[in-house]
């Protein structure tokens, strides 16, 4: 009923002509019509804000993963983000950046202004709403270990490696001068391809089985101790005797001429190849051992016949003869095949150290991405064989690793006793790899499913974790690398040099955890 009589009110109003009522109700609309077209205005000038607040919190975190720049160089950084994330087209004009970069406290800020031109307020003299608003950002003072697992196979000889080198070097230096202190920066590298190289100045360390006590040292010589038979004499004459003997890589070596170990190591059992199982001396079964390719017989189809059998008879007869090592000289690669890259580079705060090693990096070999991850995360624990790790349960530190390849797990099968070639999980016909079958395809499946394991493990362990893929055309390694990452935005599938480059530069800003302040 109020409301109907309010109505009617109204329109009695509207028809009433003595006097100055009309003029007087047609002044009363202007405020009406300038609040109601002022709320409007309001309401574009708020929009204004958060998009300004947007481009300035886009300018502060692109200003501050970029360190040791001039206040020009920052600026002109800033502007260029802001202008990316506030276009022209947007409603206002940005006006009054100002970019303070404070470095004692380490802090980066952004400031700045929108100008919105009013529509109906502009009737009441208001022609512009100017809003402000101010970006902080700060880097974390958490520290940071981080090992970088990279592709170091033959297809990625020529440029691709030189392309690695750079973003690699790129990421290095922009954490290394993020640092609030020197030491709270730790970077390890992990080179891999068929096998992964410790360093040959751990030649015969204690955990490296130097008394070939582990089960499968030697496992293709027919297992640990192997009957040996000596004979002397003719005719009547001759004596035999049988004795026990330990086949050890590391004595093997020594025997042969010309040739030592180049310090790759191969792959523990199952599940102990991806994993973090600390060696001890009281088991064996947790220790590593030297990496050596034995030499294949010189009939069949075997691939790796660096020495003259010494003995007639199979295939098996041929490759557990042991005496055609002593005074042996190697031709063609010989025990050393399949160890390509260099050595693995343990966590430091040396970035020199870090370059220089990322610089040394090669391009040979085939691919095995599950053992390179293992060795990621025993870079980064805090125990043996590398001890430079915090302990996982340390707070302090975000523990990262950033894990790049640019193909498909390879592992090559052949038609013979052994069923593969010798690589970091020794011949497959001995069942190191969990499954027996001479189909390449199969065991590259395999290692796929390593690979995921290796991922799961390092995830459950508290390591962020990176994958890139660079220029893979196979939609399967790229979800295998997909799901390996902690999440699915720290996967980057890099398709060109450029794009490896912004891979690196971001996962870079993210490592450098910046947070916005206020």
């Amino acid at each position: 009923m109020a409301f109907k009589a309010l109505k009617n009110l109204a329109a009695r109003f509207r028809r009433e002509t003595r006097g100055n009522v009309a003029t007087i109700f047609a002044l009363s609309l202007v405020p009406v019509a300038l609040l109601s077209g002022g709320a409007v205005d309001l309401s574009q000038s708020m929009n204004a804000r958060s998009r300004l607040a947007q481009a300035l919190d886009a300018a502060a975190l692109a200003v501050g993963v970029n360190t040791s720049l001039s206040n020009a160089d920052a600026t002109s950084i800033a502007n260029d983000f802001i202008a990316a994330n506030y276009p022209g087209r947007e409603l206002g004009v940005v006006q009054n950046v100002n970019v303070n970069i404070d470095d004692e406290s380490d802090t980066v800020t952004v400031t700045g202004e929108a100008r919105v031109q009013t529509t109906m307020l502009g009737m009441a003299g208001i022609d512009y709403i100017t809003v402000h608003w101010e970006s902080e950002v700060q880097r974390a003072r958490q520290r940071l270990e981080l090992v970088m697992v990279l592709d170091n196979t033959g297809s990625m000889g020529g440029s691709k490696i030189r392309d690695l080198r750079d973003s690699a070097e790129l990421l290095t230096e922009i954490l290394f001068d993020a640092a609030d202190d020197p030491t709270d920066v730790k970077i390890g590298l992990v080179p891999f391809a068929a096998t992964v190289n410790v360093g040959t100045e751990y030649e015969r360390a204690w955990w490296l089985d130097p008394n070939a006590e582990s089960p499968i040292h030697a496992e293709w010589a027919g297992g640990n101790p192997v009957e040996v038979e000596t004979c002397s004499g003719r005719g009547r004459r001759r004596r035999c005797t049988t004795e026990e003997v330990v086949v050890n890589h590391w004595d093997l070596f020594d025997q042969l001429r010309n040739t030592s170990w180049d310090g790759c190591v191969e792959a523990r059992s199952i599940p102990m190849d991806i994993d973090d199982t600390t060696p001890s001396r009281s088991d064996p079964e947790t220790l590593f051992i030297p990496y050596f390719a034995p030499d294949e017989p010189d009939i069949g189809r075997y691939s790796n016949s660096y020495l003259s059998d010494g003995v007639s008879g199979g295939v098996d007869t041929r490759l557990e003869y042991l005496d055609k090592y002593d005074n042996g000289r190697p031709s063609r690669e010989g025990p050393n095949r399949r160890c390509t890259t260099t050595p693995i580079t343990p966590l430091t705060t040396n970035e020199r150290t870090v370059l220089s090693a990322i610089d040394d990096m090669g391009a040979s070999g085939t691919t095995n991405i599950p053992n390179g991850i293992g060795w990621g995360v025993r870079t980064l624990s805090p125990g043996a064989p590398f001890t430079e790790g915090a302990a996982w349960s340390d707070d302090e530190y975000i523990k990262a690793m950033v894990i790049l390849t640019d193909g498909d797990n390879v592992m090559s099968g052949r038609n013979t006793n052994q069923m593969s070639d010798y690589e970091a999980y020794g011949f497959v016909a001995d069942g190191r790899l969990g499954r027996r079958s001479s189909s390449s395809n199969v065991l590259s499946g395999e290692l796929d499913d390593r690979t995921e394991a290796a991922c799961d493990y390092a995830k459950a362990q508290g390591i962020r974790v990176y994958t890139i893929t660079f220029q893979v055309n196979s939609s399967s390694t790229r979800d295998l690398m997909r799901d390996c990452a902690s999440h699915s935005s720290l996967y980057f599938d890099s398709p060109s040099a450029e794009a490896l480059e912004d891979a690196f530069e971001m996962i870079a800003g993210d490592l450098t955890n910046l947070r916005l302040s206020r």
